[in-house]
């Protein structure tokens, strides 16, 4: 599966009902934690997080914002440096986000505003993070992403939790069939209307299924990213490639200002 298709999710749509993608999100928070997806890159960015001296994550494209509560855990228990991070998204899940800025006690905070990855603005303080979100962008959108963070001069680690091949698009329909009916009863914040639209109308289950397989179809694979970063080999040292997990592999792209 070389080819990449800018399919469309429903998550990328204005129109789409936030009970919808507030109920995908949180889903997803909840598969980020249960099966720790992204445990095997946490150490390699707290370990280009110190060394690029800045104090807290910038975190796009957030969703359910599920992964940074992983690295804050990690942080916690591995890291002697305090754990500060941004929770941002292009359609914020507020209820989401507010839920674990408390659960943080504010270590993890958010932006309530509609913030668009192409056009974060410059923070000297900031190391930016996408996770589960570079795929959204379309080649145009991805180019505009690298060329303005690195004339603001901000490291940044974009992470993909699937790969692309057919295997992946059966394991992400085994995992979200299997997963999804019984999880949506335990995932926090509760919402009525979660259950509504999961088990009485089941559109959360089916645009939920979608979305998974245009994922795998849209993703930048480790050798587009090296394309894709190479005008910006002379000012940034990039670390792009894949690591396994339970379900499949991450792709991974940390880029560090080589003046850092």
């Amino acid at each position: 599966m070389k080819v990449r298709l800018q399919l469309f999710e429903f998550e990328d749509f204005s129109w789409y009902p936030n009970v919808l993608r507030e109920g995908q999100t949180d889903f997803l928070r909840f598969l980020m934690k249960v099966f720790q997806v992204y445990r095997h890159v946490i150490p390699v960015l707290g370990k280009e997080f110190i060394q690029s001296g800045k104090s807290y994550l910038l975190d796009l494209c957030s969703g359910g914002g599920g992964t940074i509560l992983l690295l804050r855990t990690y942080w916690k228990k591995k890291l002697n440096i305090p754990f500060h991070a941004k929770l941002t998204d292009l359609y914020p899940n507020l209820s989401a986000f507010s839920y674990i800025s408390t659960l943080t006690e504010g270590d993890i905070s958010f932006d309530p505003n509609s913030l668009r990855a192409t056009e974060v603005g410059q923070d000297p303080e900031a190391f930016v993070t996408i996770f589960n979100g570079f795929h959204h962008f379309s080649p145009e959108e991805a180019e505009v992403f690298f060329s303005r963070i690195t004339s603001q001069n901000m490291p940044v680690g974009i992470f993909e939790p699937l790969e692309k091949s057919w295997l992946q698009l059966v394991l992400n329909t085994i995992a979200i069939l299997l997963l999804i009916f019984p999880a949506t009863l335990f995932i926090r914040p509760f919402k009525w209307s979660k259950i509504i639209f999961t088990y009485l109308l089941p559109l959360i289950p089916i645009c939920t299924l979608w979305d998974g397989w245009a994922s795998v179809f849209r993703l930048y694979d480790p050798q587009r990213l090296i394309e894709m970063t190479r005008p910006y080999q002379d000012t940034y040292d990039w670390k792009i490639g894949t690591t396994k997990h339970t379900f499949g592999s991450i792709i991974y792209c940390i880029g560090i200002p080589k003046e850092a």
